[in-house]
């Protein structure tokens, strides 16, 4: 019989079904279920019954008790550390916390739509080869980081939090569940707005209720966006902005970029310190400017400023907002002026202030207007090229 890549416990007959449905029936002989109903008050018996059968992931559940599911997670962990173990039960902070503690990979809800039933057991396969090959001695390998997007603009009002909305779900539509925006504007930031969304957390609970840094638990702060992608947003009140450092800002996005392929980043006009951390760990730069002088010649002092820090590693990609303004200048003066190629020109359009009002980007709600095309283009430019880019390393608290 075909060795299991997937062994699901749980008494649930009809979430072996759901599993392959899922899957599309693409599963074939990789899934198989034993039946937890007999030994769930003795979960070490399933453990013993496992022999030489060594599946890539376990699942647990439904239908399972938490306390039991959580024990058989240890026992594994401490016993078959190359196995994934992944709970299906419905998820919250405190859940998550235990599960953290008992070596759980990932917890998923029962009714899960099948693109995130899907992306959770593709990223425990995945964690599960990399334990493997780490056990068999073959550290060499691994898993690249996702690409961290940081949007800049060196003044509000320029368009930055629309770039950041639209580029994240141009993302998300081309690659389900394999996007993150995070909101770093941590006193008035629109993400939740410009996407629709009502956040039960928000970055300040994810930095502090993580530690920072542990992916796993983070990923219960999140926000999910009807379109497959997942949101961090800010606070409602501008005080909590002093609530977080930039370390655990930091923190945060370079944990969600081990888990996600594309983590954007919106950020407040300026280069604040949270923000400038941030950029040490950024892949790319999006930078946003409108077609008028002060904010051309603004966005020029904002790339100066992060020369002079060594901030020269990320990739720079230069975006002008409503682009075909008669405003006396042309794309070749801005060019000039702050030493980059343009490589996307946005038009005018009343589209995009209806797209706000609305918490629908252009990008989803019109996708066809030229504005759309030219935001799915920019998107195309982190689709086609890869990610690997060393970080910068960390600026001295002196130049900070």
């Amino acid at each position: 019989m075909t060795e299991p890549r997937i062994l699901l416990a749980t008494p649930h007959a009809g979430y072996e079904q759901r599993l392959r449905r899922a899957f599309a029936q693409h599963l074939d002989g990789q899934l198989r279920r034993w039946d937890m109903a007999g030994i769930a008050a003795d979960p070490a018996a399933l453990l013993h019954q496992l022999g030489d059968i060594s599946p890539a992931v376990v699942a647990i559940g439904p239908d399972v008790a938490v306390p039991a599911a959580l024990e058989l997670a240890r026992q594994l962990d401490l016993e078959r550390p190359e196995i994934s173990v992944v709970l299906i039960t419905a998820p919250s902070p405190e859940l998550w916390e235990q599960a953290v503690g008992s070596g759980v990979r990932d917890v998923l809800a029962p009714d899960a739509v099948d693109a995130e039933v899907q992306s959770v057991f593709d990223r425990a396969l995945e964690v599960a080869a990399r334990r493997r090959q780490h056990l068999l001695g073959d550290t060499e390998e691994h898993a690249p980081r996702g690409r961290i997007i940081t949007v800049l603009s060196p003044k509000g009002g320029s368009g930055k939090t629309t770039v950041a909305a639209n580029l994240a779900l141009a993302l998300a539509l081309a690659e389900p569940n394999r996007a993150a925006i995070v909101d770093l504007d941590l006193q008035f930031g629109d993400v939740a707005a410009a996407l629709r969304l009502a956040p039960a957390h928000n970055l300040i609970n994810a930095a502090h209720g993580s530690n920072g840094g542990d992916r796993m638990l983070l990923k219960s702060y999140l926000t999910a966006h009807v379109s497959n992608l997942w949101a961090l947003c800010g606070s409602d009140s501008p005080a909590d902005g002093e609530a977080i450092t930039c370390d655990e800002a930091r923190a945060v996005v370079e944990s969600l970029a081990e888990e996600f392929a594309y983590v954007v980043v919106d950020t407040s006009g300026g280069l604040s310190e949270h923000t400038l951390s941030v950029i040490e760990a950024s892949t790319d730069l999006v930078l946003v400017a409108a077609m008028d002088v002060p904010s051309v010649r603004s966005l020029r002092k904002e790339l100066d400023a992060l020369d002079q820090l060594g901030l020269i590693h990320a990739r720079r990609h230069l975006l002008i907002n409503r682009a075909d303004s008669k405003v006396g200048l042309d794309l070749r003066d801005v060019e000039a002026t702050v030493g980059q190629v343009v490589d996307v020109a946005l038009p005018s359009t009343r589209l995009i202030p209806l797209s706000l009002n609305q918490g629908s980007p252009v990008v989803e709600s019109e996708p066809r207007s030229p504005v759309a095309r030219q935001l799915t283009a920019l998107a195309q430019r982190f689709l086609e090229q890869p990610a690997e880019l060393q970080p910068a390393r960390r600026r001295s608290r002196r130049a900070r």
